[in-house]
């Protein structure tokens, strides 16, 4: 690579990361607006014309919040661990396809070298086991947010959180490894391209791995129903209850960034990704423009999947949450995998 090119890859990917962090400021505002549709109010709408300006007013508030540090915690892994969260995050962001490759102007093929402009930061072969085995390194800050910060309601939710995680990445996997089955590759894009026939959702192993990988998308991401490793009524906000100012909004701003990640890989799995229906606009220049607004249009349906969810269901209690992932889910996880080893022979 060329300086050229290494300032192009720095400029897109910091161009991604200014859209996530973007869409998750209004996330967090479309989670309220709908909590209050939901319970009947209008939720916030001061801060600019119809609330538009709250996700920057909470920002501000945050940068300038006092930062206060209890007593007898180990500082430096107290300050880790938020980090190890949001930089899982982002990493894992960082192999999602947004869409299709853009042909570049003339003028930027000129001074890059490159022809086209890939709608992602990287596209390693190993795209969806690099990003579950980023994501599975975020429990290392959950636990050791727990640990830190010396109060027995963290220690405890931290435990809750890292045991969740580690039941429901087993059938997460064992999920996508029937994709990848009858995929035959690990590269999102490929996964993606496979689909611009018939979508994985309408395959029988697919049907299947589909709602395995939604009910453990929830488990892994610590929301409703399954979110015990905050439960109010038990443990405050568990592993982040010592955390405030701009630490707590890193673990804040790592969950919206991981549910939105989620939503992105379950549409590129079983929904056909960033493929135009039917292939009507198949070697049109105007395709891969398409194919991102198809892209985003499913993935906010998932977005909205997490908060209707959030105001509509219960939240279960720890034993039937670790019955439902050993006993119901990673069994039918494994017969699934069977499923699809067969299903690629006929």
């Amino acid at each position: 690579m060329n300086w050229n090119e290494i300032l192009f890859w720095l400029l897109k990917s910091g161009l991604f990361f200014f859209i996530l962090i973007t869409a998750c400021a209004y996330y967090t505002l479309a989670e309220r607006r709908v909590a209050g549709f939901i319970q009947d109010r209008k939720g916030p709408n001061r801060a600019g014309i119809f609330g538009l300006l709250q996700p920057l007013a909470d920002g501000i508030k945050f940068l300038t919040k006092e930062e206060v540090f209890p007593l007898n915690v180990n500082r430096v892994m107290y300050l880790i661990a938020p980090g190890i969260s949001m930089t899982c995050a982002i990493m894992a962001w960082s192999v999602v396809p947004l869409g299709g490759q853009i042909p570049l102007p003339g003028f930027l093929q000129n001074a890059t070298g490159l022809q086209f402009l890939d709608l992602q930061v990287a596209n390693p072969d190993t795209g969806i086991l690099f990003l579950f085995a980023i994501s599975s390194l975020a429990v290392y800050g959950i636990i050791i947010a727990g640990w830190a910060s010396n109060n027995k309601y963290s220690l405890l939710g931290g435990i809750r959180a890292t045991a969740q995680m580690i039941s429901y990445e087993l059938p997460l996997s064992m999920s996508v490894a029937s994709i990848v089955i009858i995929t035959g590759s690990l590269k999102l894009t490929d996964i993606s391209a496979s689909q611009a026939g018939l979508w994985n959702i309408f395959k029988l192993p697919g049907f299947i791995a589909f709602f395995l990988f939604v009910v453990a998308m929830f488990a892994e991401t610590n929301r409703l129903p399954f979110d015990l490793a905050e439960a109010e009524s038990e443990l405050v906000v568990g592993f982040h209850t010592e955390y405030g100012a701009f630490k707590f909004a890193l673990f804040f701003i790592a969950e919206y960034m991981n549910m939105i990640t989620m939503s992105c890989v379950v549409t590129l799995l079983f929904f056909g990704g960033y493929q135009v229906p039917f292939g009507i606009l198949d070697g049109h220049v105007l395709q891969p423009l398409f194919g991102l607004f198809f892209f985003l249009g499913k993935v906010l349906f998932f977005t909205f999947l997490f908060l209707w969810v959030r105001w509509t269901l219960p939240r279960f209690r720890y034993d039937q949450l670790m019955s439902l992932g050993w006993k119901k889910l990673i069994p039918w996880a494994i017969l699934n995998i069977v499923i699809a080893s067969i299903y690629i022979q006929f």
